[in-house]
């Protein structure tokens, strides 16, 4: 079957004279979806390079690599605090996320981190009674916070916040 009689079998509306089909179809690198790289069967092995070769925007570049995959900020503050009183802790995470929403800073979290339980086994009367003993226990609850992406007016703001005395704040940069 010739190539005339196919176009006029696939196409009978169309002229066989000005119909032509080509056997690939031409894709330019704008018409690439965002994610061709993890769809190998689409495009066939190329895409991978040519996606990877795309430049993009600098905001997709910090969030995302060429592969599609995302990747950790350049920049990040990371807050861990400390308390043995859940309300202070939940007051002065509010705190910070309002003082990094409020300078339009990325922020994950508050999360909760696993509760430390120490246990102090004290004896009631040294002497006499041994096996009476008291327990006592004290428990540190702790929450993370991630400022992503922070400028200087964040630093600024978190730097003039006041958070209670019964609160241990560690900052990583």
């Amino acid at each position: 079957m010739s190539s005339s009689s196919l176009s006029t079998t696939l196409f009978p509306i169309c002229n066989s004279s000005s119909t032509t089909i080509s056997a690939k179809p031409k894709l330019s690198l704008l018409s690439l979806p965002s994610n061709a790289a993890k769809l190998p069967t689409l495009f066939g092995k190329s895409s991978r390079f040519l996606v990877s070769t795309l430049s993009a925007a600098p905001e997709v570049l910090d969030t995302a690599d060429s592969t599609g995959f995302q990747v950790a900020p350049k920049q990040k503050i990371r807050i861990k605090l400390r308390s043995y009183w859940v309300p202070l802790i939940e007051d002065s995470c509010k705190q910070i996320m309002d003082a990094a929403k409020n300078t339009n800073a990325k922020t994950m979290g508050p999360v909760p981190l696993p509760t430390k339980k120490r246990v102090y086994c004290v004896l009631k009367s040294p002497h006499v009674h041994k096996d009476a003993r008291f327990h006592f226990e004290i428990r540190t609850h702790q929450r993370l916070i991630d400022i992503l992406y922070p400028t200087a007016q964040t630093i600024d703001s978190l730097m003039q916040l006041d958070l209670p005395a019964g609160v241990d704040v560690e900052v990583k940069l």
